[in-house]
Order: structure tokens, then sequence, then C-alpha cells
């Protein structure tokens, strides 16, 4: 296991080693086992009796997870899943546990203008309407092919009354001033969460100039989504990367460039593998608002995540 593990980037372990001590281990094992394929339902289509039933008929066994609700693992492959009426049909959708999260925590209301800030392939904007089928929704993406990767699945999914625009995130705060009561930024990161052993393509890329390159990004989405934000509108920010550079050490910043103007909300996620948000790194000390963040450690199911919610006081 030791060569294998030490295919991943030497700095990228190091730096792990140091964020994590009395877990690293256990988070470099789940490195190496590729993870069950896991689902939720989409209420759009269906309820969870129906769905419970139809899983059986079609022959697909499962285990359904007290958190999220309406979540589940399939104990058959992939494919099998995706051969069924279920599937084609988007009565569920095909995520992570973890990225099913960010969208319980933003806890949408019907009614409410929501923000999917950089929303392709539309796991977590097909969510939302799922969750809120009334919410007035948007999603913005920059990336063509991604765009219409989320178009497909709007579609799919039954969420065709979403507003899709193809555009770089930052300029929403230019089309929309202070339009949103709430806003999901699953932000563009490293993925270290979602490193996978055996397939090089998901960590080669890794580099700690690619962690400084994407904080710039983060930060200029955060801005743009503050100035797009209502007064008094939350915000969740996530990434599935374990990098602080990325994570506290970008709510750090935004809450100093917007200070007395933000405040982090607290939020309990009733999970075993999550832990608060740290307040230093590598000498750098984070305000300790950073505590209320939540970190989740990537575990047989589960992705490694990262997930702060704000709220705006003021207006700029």
């Amino acid at each position: 296991m030791r060569e294998i593990v030490y295919k991943l980037p030497y700095e990228f372990l190091s730096r792990l080693e140091q964020l994590y001590p009395n877990h690293y281990q256990q988070i470099i094992n789940t490195f190496i086992n590729k993870k069950p394929t896991t689902f939720r339902i989409n209420y759009l289509k269906t309820d969870l009796l129906s769905l419970r039933k139809n899983l059986l008929q079609e022959r697909i066994r499962f285990q359904e997870l007290k958190f999220p609700a309406g979540a589940f693992v399939a104990k058959e492959p992939l494919r099998q899943l995706q051969e069924t009426k279920l599937y084609k049909l988007g009565h569920i959708y095909v995520q992570n546990i973890s990225s099913m999260i960010p969208p319980l925590i933003l806890s949408p209301k019907n009614g409410e203008t929501i923000l999917d800030l950089c929303a392709a392939p539309g796991a977590k904007t097909t969510e939302i309407v799922s969750l809120a089928p009334d919410a007035l929704v948007t999603a913005t993406e920059r990336d063509r092919i991604r765009y219409y990767q989320l178009l497909s699945n709007l579609e799919i999914q039954g969420a065709g009354k979403v507003s899709t625009m193809l555009i770089d995130g930052i300029w929403v705060r230019k089309k929309f001033p202070e339009y949103f009561d709430k806003i999901l930024l699953d932000a563009p990161c490293t993925a270290e969460g979602r490193f996978f052993l055996h397939n090089p393509r998901t960590y080669k890329y890794w580099k700690e100039k690619k962690v400084r390159e994407l904080s710039r990004k983060q930060k200029d989405l955060l801005a743009a989504s503050f100035f797009a934000l209502k007064e008094g509108g939350e915000l969740v920010y996530s990434t599935c990367t374990f990098s602080p550079e990325e994570n506290e050490g970008v709510i750090d910043w935004f809450l100093a460039k917007f200070n007395e103007k933000i405040e982090i909300i607290p939020f309990e996620i009733p999970i075993r593998n999550v832990f608060q948000g740290i307040t230093q790194w590598q000498g750098k000390h984070f305000s300790s608002s950073c505590r209320l963040a939540r970190r989740i450690i990537p575990d047989e199911f589960m992705e490694g995540f990262f997930i702060a919610k704000l709220r705006k006081l003021h207006s700029a």
C-alpha cells in the first residue's frame, strides 16, 4: 500500500499529514478503494415510498441513509443503475453524499430567489429545485461544454423552470445587484477530496501553485456573490478540497474585506466524520469565526468537503 500512496504528490501528502495528523492514515485509505455508487431522490418526479418500491421492482439492492434524507447507497454497479427507468426518467440523481449536503445547509424555500453560481453539471441545482420546486432558481456556468451538460440534466430531472446563463460567475455582481435571497457557491477547487489512486487524472494536475491560483478565483467569485446577495441574504460556500488556502483562508479574506457587512452562521451536520474549521495554518492565523465552518473528512461513502454558511448584514 505504501508504494501506491506515494503515487500522490509528495507536497500534498505532507500538507495532508500536517492538517490531519490523527486521521491521516484513515483519509489515505479512502483514496485507495473506489466508493460505492450513491444517489438521491428527485422529489419533482417521485416520493420515497414509490422510489423504494420501484427500486425493488428494478432489482436494485440499496441501503437507505438516515442522513441526508432521501439518500441511498446502491449495492449494484453504476452501469446497472443507469439502465433502470428510474435513472433514465430522472427519478434519481447519482451524486456523492458529501455533495448533497451544501444545498441542505442552504435550506431553499419556495418563492425565494436562489443562485447556483458554478452550477454544472447540475447536481446541486437539481437538488435545490427538488427541495423547493417553486423557488426562482438561476444557474450560471462559464464552460460551454459543462453548460450543455447542465441543460441536459435539468431537462432529465424535470427542472426546466431554472433560468440558465453561460457566463463567468464574477459578472453576477453587475447583472444581479442585490437580487438573490440565497446563493450557493460550490467553488472550482483542487478537488483533493476526490483523489483516487487508481485514476491518475484525479490528482496528476495538483501543484501548490494550482492551490494559490484557485484561491484567487474563489475570492473573486465570493466577492461577486456578496454584491449579488440581498441584505439579510444567505450564502453557502463549499469546496471538495482540504487545502486551507481554498477554504478557511478564503473565508478569512472574505470576512476581512467586508468587515461588519458579513457574518458566519453556525450550523451542524449530523454525521461522525465532520470537524470544525481551523483557525491557523502554516503560521497564518484565520478569524476565530472560521471554527463555525465544517470540514467533512472522507470515509467509505463520502468525499472530503468544506462548507461555510454566511449572512450579508449590510450592503457595501
